[in-house]
C-alpha cells in the first residue's frame, strides 16, 4: 500500500493520523512519513493492509448521522496488542527486534518507550493470550540448510519468552524445537534447535540445521543462559541455496 493510498483510505474511514498510528503500534509522525511516501517496513505494511481493508472492525463508519468508533485494541500485561478481526480471530502485535537492537535488547525490553520505538510484527491467533511475545529478525545462516524447514537470513521468528522458574523442568523442545537464546558468552542472541535438555547436569544441547563444519552441536549450561524464547511461528524468506 503506497503513501497516497494510505492517506486516502484513512480519510475515507474517518481516522486521524494518531488513531491509525495507535492501531498499528506507531506514532503519528510515522504515519505522516508513510503518507509522504517514505519506505514502509514489510511488517508495518502487513498491519496497515489488515487495518485498512474493507469491512475491518477497527474502522470508524457513519451509520445515519452517528459515527461508530472502531474497536479498541486489547492489550495484555506485557504490552502485546490484539486487534479483533471480522472472522473472530485476532491479529497479535509484538515488538520486532531488528539486527541493530538485538545486542542491547535484554537491557531495554521491559522499557515501554523502547518497545514503542521498535518495528512491529504481527501474526494471526485464535484468542488473546498472556505471556511476553517478541519477534526477532534472523541474522546468519546456521539454520539455513536449503530445505523447506530452513530459517534463512532475514526471516522473522515469533517467540514467547519462557520465564526462568520454568527452566528447572525439562524444556518442551519436542513441541517447540527452535529457540532464541541469550547467553553470557555473546551479546547477540542465538537461534538454535534444542535436541537435549539434561536437567541433572543442567545443560542443553544446541543444534544447527546447516551441516557446515562451523555449525557443530554444542552444550550450553543453564547458568550461562540469560533468556530463553521458544519459536511459535516462522515468517520465512526464500533460501538462496540450490539443492540438486
Amino acid at each position: 500500500m503506497e503513501g497516497l493510498d494510505i492517506k486516502k483510505r484513512r480519510e475515507e474511514l474517518g481516522l486521524t493520523q494518531k488513531e491509525l498510528g495507535d492501531l498499528i503500534g506507531a506514532s503519528r509522525e510515522t504515519i505522516i512519513n508513510y503518507e509522504k511516501g517514505k519506505p514502509i517496513p514489510r511488517s508495518k505494511s502487513e498491519i496497515l493492509n489488515k487495518v485498512l481493508q474493507e469491512g475491518t472492525v477497527y474502522n470508524k463508519k457513519v451509520v445515519g448521522e452517528e459515527v461508530v468508533r472502531f474497536a479498541e485494541p486489547i492489550e495484555n500485561k506485557n504490552g502485546n496488542r490484539f486487534l479483533e478481526l471480522p472472522n473472530g480471530k485476532f491479529y497479535m502485535l509484538m515488538p520486532l527486534a531488528e539486527f541493530e537492537v538485538q545486542a542491547g535488547f535484554l537491557d531495554n525490553y521491559q522499557d515501554s518507550d523502547f518497545l514503542m520505538d521498535l518495528s512491529q510484527h504481527g501474526i494471526m491467533v485464535d484468542k488473546t493470550v498472556q505471556g511476553r511475545y517478541v519477534a526477532f529478525r534472523v541474522n546468519g545462516d546456521s539454520m539455513d540448510n536449503g530445505s523447506s524447514h530452513a530459517i534463512g537470513r532475514n526471516s522473522i521468528v515469533t517467540t514467547r519468552e519462557l520465564q526462568r522458574q520454568h527452566w528447572v523442568s525439562k524444556l518442551r523442545y519436542r513441541d517447540f524445537p527452535y529457540w532464541v537464546i541469550y547467553t553470557t558468552q555473546s551479546k547477540l542472541p542465538l537461534l538454535k534447535e534444542i535436541i537435549e535438555h539434561n536437567t541433572e547436569e543442567g545443560y542443553i544441547t544446541c543444534h544447527s540445521l546447516n551441516d557446515s563444519p562451523e555449525f557443530t552441536d554444542f552444550r550450553l549450561y543453564m547458568n550461562d543462559i540469560q533468556a530463553l524464547f521458544y519459536v511459535i511461528d516462522v515468517n520465512r524468506t526464500v533460501s538462496k541455496k540450490v539443492v540438486y
